[in-house]
């Protein structure tokens, strides 16, 4: 065992906690949003006509589910330190579930959000506590490296989850996707309940207390590189989320796709990030952690850059969308692990709550971008790549202005 490996677990919980199901199991439980959203989206111009709602209306069952998700990281993070693992992330699965079943029986629009929001609320137990757990079961050293693996392999789910949604559209219809997605809750809980031990040996009686949880904040938020790199985060994923919500409604309705050419299409993007996150792998061994974000940040912003120049330039195409956004993805796939790992690692001692505070700064920025995009905006390729590209070079901006310590890890 390395001296820096987390003390507590009996060597019976740490072979369990260890074992290549249980890391597959984390990398499920960071599946929950992009399972959730992407899986959704090829159905979206089917529920605006079924429901009889605008476009706006329906992309809120998107922005909403996110905010939420988000916003519950901020309870799971501190909660898990304070309670453990266990239970918060049982209770954020039930809630998953249930809201699941909600949108399955959802008779308008409204209702269809409520239940997406429900979706969110439990949906954001998984990624928050599931980092905290990486940080409790593989010590300082390792963390790093299965952070790096969650990443390469959490983009797995976008990539199949648009194709799998698009041909559940076509042989069924959208309600078909959450049943799907009700039975991964499932999945996903049950399993939970057989691989993994409680994780948190470490608890502390203090987190929920107002002055520990000042004090914790201001340690987090005073730090330079987690705001560095909780913002690169936030700003990159704000231009994927435009693409996410939007692409379906540009790529179908104004670029002719069918529903399973645009899971094939928004798979092909996914594929962009997972093939960034492997380069950054690499990259990690070779450079420093700031230079691997700047690198994946300059990709980024010249893809978005070169996507705005098409779509400008009146090259009404999808390749003219999904070409340059495999680059942009794949910038967003560089960035990622080096930036996650630089923020949570320092603080082991909260590791919950270091997890849901930078997941929470991801979603928030993001979802505010895209409220403010479909609602000031009317939606076409010019707008879709256009904000892109507006949030790539705020990230590169940002960076450069901010300029993390080289020597963050």
């Amino acid at each position: 065992m390395s001296t820096n490996d987390p003390p507590g677990l009996t060597t019976r919980d740490r072979r369990r906690a260890d074992s290549k199901w249980s890391v597959a199991l984390l990398i499920g439980l960071n599946m929950t949003a992009p399972l959730a959203v992407d899986m959704f989206l090829p159905s979206m111009p089917n529920m605006a006509e079924e429901f009889e709602a605008p476009t706006a209306t329906v992309q809120l069952a998107v922005t909403l589910f996110l905010m939420a998700f988000a916003a519950s990281q901020l309870v799971y993070g501190p909660v898990s330190d304070r309670f453990g693992r266990r239970p918060a992330l049982v209770a954020g699965l039930v809630l998953f579930i249930a809201g699941g079943v909600l949108s399955l029986l959802a008779w308008s629009a409204e209702a269809l959000i409520v239940g997406r929001v429900i979706q969110g609320v439990g949906g954001g137990a998984g990624p928050a506590i599931g980092r905290a757990m990486v940080l409790d079961v593989f010590g300082r050293e390792r963390a790093a490296r299965i952070i790096a693996y969650l990443t390469i392999a959490t983009p797995l789910a976008p990539t199949v989850a648009p194709i799998i949604g698009g041909v559940l559209q076509e042989l069924f219809d959208w309600r078909a996707v959450f049943v799907k997605l009700i039975g991964i809750g499932v999945v996903l809980l049950v399993a939970y309940q057989l691989l993994l031990p409680e994780t948190n040996l470490r608890r502390d009686r203090s987190a929920l207390g107002a002055m520990q949880m000042g004090r914790n904040y201001g340690a987090l938020l005073s730090n330079r590189t987690f705001l560095a790199y909780g913002l690169a985060m936030g700003l990159m994923f704000s231009g994927q989320l435009v693409f996410i919500s939007g692409s379906s409604f540009v790529l179908i309705e104004e670029l002719g796709l069918s529903a399973g050419q645009f899971g094939l299409g928004f798979g092909f993007v996914a594929v962009g990030i997972m093939s960034g996150a492997w380069l950054s792998s690499r990259l990690v061994a070779r450079w420093v952690d700031s230079r691997v974000v700047l690198f994946g940040a300059v990709l980024s912003t010249s893809a978005a850059g070169l996507m705005a120049a098409l779509a400008w330039g009146g090259v009404a195409s999808a390749w003219a969308v999904l070409l340059p956004m495999f680059f942009f993805a794949g910038g967003n796939g560089i960035v990622r692990p080096p930036a996650m790992a630089g923020a949570l690692i320092p603080f082991q001692r909260m590791a919950g709550l270091a997890s849901a505070v930078l997941g929470f700064f991801q979603l928030v920025f993001a979802s505010m971008y895209n409220i403010a995009f479909s609602q000031l905006v009317e939606l076409d390729q010019v707008a879709l790549a256009s904000a892109i590209a507006a949030a790539a070079a705020s990230n590169l901006v940002m960076l450069l202005l901010l300029r993390p310590p080289a020597s963050a890890r």
